[in-house]
C-alpha cells in the first residue's frame, strides 16, 4: 500500500451513507446478527429498514450505532480507513487518537507516523474498524469499548497472528455452494469477495467479535443472500423434481 493516499472533500463528508455495506472485505457476511444495541433514532440521511431487525433486547442488525444511540451508517469497508483518519480532526487531534490506538496494541511494535497517514496508520485504523463492525458501533465508540476491555491487548495480538482458513480452501467451498444453490458458478470477483470477507471475520472473531460460522454454512448463506431470487427458483425446481419422481413412482 502506498504510504500517502490522496483524498477529496467528498471523501471526508460527514453525511452518513445508507445502511448498505460496500461489499469490501471488512464487512460481515449478510447472515451475521450482532449483539443487541439500544437505538433511540435513525440518523439523518440513513435509510431505516434495518431497524426491523429488532429483538426485545434491542437492535441486532449490522448498522453502526454511535455513542448517543443513533443508528448512523452501515458497516465500514477497508477503503474508508484514510477518510476516517481525516475525520479525526486537526493534526494534533489525529495524532492523539492514533496514539490511543497504539496504546491499545493496534500498532504492534510500531508507533503512529508524524503525519498519521502512513501505511502503519492505515493498517491500525483498518483493524479498529474491524472491531467496530463486529460490535456494531461507530469507530469512536469502538475505541472506547476497546479501552474499557482489560484483555484488549491480548485480543489484538491474537487477531494479528490468527491463522485464517486457506484461501484456496475457501474458494473451493464457495464454488461448491454456488453449484449447489444456483446450479452455476459465480464470477472470480464474487468468489474473492467471499474469501476476503470470511478471512476478515476470522480476524474479527479473534479480536473479540462475533463468532464465525463454518465456511460451508457461511458460503451457503452468502450465495443465497446475494442471489435470493435465483436461489429460490432453484429450490422450487428441486421441489418440482421431487414431486415428479413421486408421481412417477405412483404411476
Amino acid at each position: 500500500m502506498a504510504e500517502q493516499t490522496n483524498t477529496t472533500t467528498d471523501e471526508v463528508s460527514d453525511t452518513p451513507p445508507a445502511l448498505t455495506p460496500s461489499g469490501n472485505s471488512n464487512v460481515l457476511l449478510p447472515s451475521v446478527r450482532l449483539r443487541p444495541r439500544k437505538v433511540v433514532k435513525v440518523g439523518e440521511g440513513v435509510t431505516p429498514p434495518a431497524l426491523q431487525e429488532q429483538t426485545p433486547q434491542g437492535y441486532i442488525g449490522q448498522g453502526l450505532v454511535d455513542k448517543d444511540g443513533v443508528l448512523v451508517r452501515g458497516q465500514y469497508s477497508e477503503d474508508e480507513a484514510f477518510s476516517e483518519i481525516a475525520r479525526f480532526g486537526t493534526p494534533a487531534e489525529r495524532l492523539a487518537k492514533l496514539n490511543r490506538l497504539a496504546a491499545l496494541g493496534l500498532y504492534g511494535n510500531s508507533r503512529p507516523s508524524s503525519t498519521g497517514t502512513m501505511a502503519r496508520d492505515i493498517s491500525a485504523v483498518k483493524n479498529a474498524m474491524l472491531y467496530a463492525n463486529a460490535e456494531g458501533v461507530t469507530l469512536d465508540r469502538a475505541i472506547d469499548l476497546m479501552a474499557a476491555d482489560p484483555n484488549i491487548k491480548a485480543k489484538v495480538a491474537g487477531g494479528a497472528r490468527v491463522r485464517t482458513t486457506a484461501k484456496q480452501d475457501l474458494r473451493q467451498v464457495f464454488k461448491q455452494a454456488a453449484g449447489s444453490v444456483l446450479g452455476r458458478q459465480l464470477s472470480d470477483a464474487e468468489v474473492e469477495k467471499f474469501v476476503r470477507s470470511y478471512n476478515a471475520m476470522e480476524v474479527s472473531e479473534a479480536m473479540g467479535g462475533a463468532a464465525v460460522p463454518t465456511a460451508q454454512t457461511a458460503a451457503l448463506e452468502a450465495v443465497e443472500a446475494s442471489n435470493p431470487e435465483e436461489a429460490g427458483a432453484m429450490k422450487m425446481l428441486g421441489y418440482a423434481d421431487v414431486i415428479d419422481q413421486l408421481m412417477k413412482g405412483l404411476g
